[in-house]
């Protein structure tokens, strides 16, 4: 009877002809770090453009070109609909990576920075009428209070469930929109980058 082969040796057995790419590796690491810059860049309050342009100048064309694939990941990565106007320094940041990339980057980001004031100012449009068309029944609301507690009740929209539930559909309606056209855009920086479709 033949000797049983421990899961060790039919590992090692299995692995004989897998080599190394030394190629895919510095690749890989050279991917990382451009994601790393940028990821840095982004971060840091104090960096400049010009200390990321003196960064990537220590790199030659071939490593350059992987760099930029890495920066331009982190960048799609990063672009997304604002939550508040805070999004303006870092739309500004996005376009210095992308115009470390492509100079056509930093018109399409230019036109995002405009769409995501935009959209903003759609949510805050939406919030106030709402309010508004809501204002009735709320008043219809404190009435009935009034009339079975006797006390003077001021509602505000925030306060009632209701409202909130129809608010946030409306705003989840309205994101999704946005998202779907920023999606658009985010396809088209792909392709400008030359970046596989599905990457992000």
């Amino acid at each position: 009877m033949g000797r049983i082969k421990s899961a060790w040796e039919i590992a090692l057995e299995r692995t004989e002809d897998i080599h190394a790419d030394p190629q895919k590796i510095q690749h890989d690491n050279l991917f990382k770090e451009g994601r790393q810059l940028a990821g840095s860049f982004l971060t840091d309050i104090d960096s400049t453009p010009e200390e990321l342009e003196k960064n990537l100048s220590s790199y030659d064309k071939e490593q350059l070109a992987t760099i930029r694939e890495g920066i331009a990941t982190t960048l799609l990565f990063n672009l997304t609909l604002p939550q508040d106007d805070g999004y303006k320094a870092g739309i500004q940041k996005l376009r210095a990576l992308g115009r470390t990339i492509d100079q056509q980057a930093d018109e399409l980001l230019e036109q995002l920075d405009g769409f995501f004031g935009q959209y903003l100012e759609t949510q805050d449009h939406l919030v106030e009428r709402m309010k508004q068309q809501f204002q009735p029944m709320l008043e219809q609301k404190q009435t009935q209070m009034r009339k079975q507690y006797g006390q003077d009740f001021v509602l505000r929209p925030e306060q009632d469930p209701e409202f909130i539930k129809l608010l946030q559909q409306n705003l989840k309606q309205l994101s999704t929109q946005y998202q779907q056209a920023l999606d658009d855009a985010k396809g088209q920086l792909r392709e400008l980058f030359g970046l596989p479709v599905d990457q992000d």
